[in-house]
């Protein structure tokens, strides 16, 4: 009869989701993995087939609880400008809560790590991309169809810009415990999109 398991796959989950989270995909190590999680690795390996497998699922488990709460505001129906305002506000009112310096965003983290050839987790960290991408595309596509002047083209250019300015801020939160320059940093972006589709810039 198999012997029963000591763990559950959703507590390591979040336990190792945790560690890569604060330390690095490509710092941390099995043994890293076992210390923290509290699972030993033969434990590890009865769930998945290794550290990029592991990581593959807490990539998974993150957008499913770490991303739509956060991501709310601009993802819900018929989101405006101010949804990405909120979005915005409320991460750094959690910044500011936990007194500064932030652990950032997990992939944006990751991004910086990345190995070349390793395309599996490129591929997963672009579908978070993607998805900040689409939300600020629906947001700027919604305030566009009021009173802007911007083109389709435009708009999909701008929502990219915006979602890499979006992981620069949280990579920048991991540097600095001053959230007044983080805030600075976010209302100019608001102040930016709402110019860009006012036809203020171009």
């Amino acid at each position: 009869m198999p012997r029963a398991k000591s763990h559950s796959r959703e507590k390591l989950l979040d336990s190792a989701l945790s560690t890569f989270w604060k330390t690095g995909y490509h710092v941390v190590s099995m043994g890293d993995l076992v210390r923290e999680t509290g699972v030993s690795r033969a434990s590890i390996y009865s769930d998945f087939s290794g550290k990029q497998d592991l990581f593959h699922a807490c990539l998974d488990k993150y957008q499913e609880i770490v991303v739509p709460p956060a991501f709310a505001p601009v993802e819900a129906p018929g989101a405006g400008l101010d949804g990405i305002r909120a979005y915005l506000s409320n991460l750094l009112n959690r910044f500011e809560a936990a007194d500064g310096f932030g652990i950032g965003c997990l992939v944006g983290n990751t991004l910086t790590q990345i190995a070349i050839e390793d395309m599996a987790t490129r591929e997963k960290l672009l579908e978070h991309c993607d998805r900040l991408t689409n939300g600020f595309r629906k947001v700027l596509t919604h305030e566009n169809s009021q009173n802007g002047t911007l083109t389709t083209a435009q708009i999909d250019d701008l929502a990219r810009c915006t979602m890499i300015s979006v992981q620069g801020l949280w990579s920048y939160a991991r540097l600095t415990d001053d959230v007044a320059v983080l805030r600075a940093y976010s209302d100019n972006l608001v102040t930016s999109l709402e110019a860009r589709l006012r036809g203020a810039s171009h």
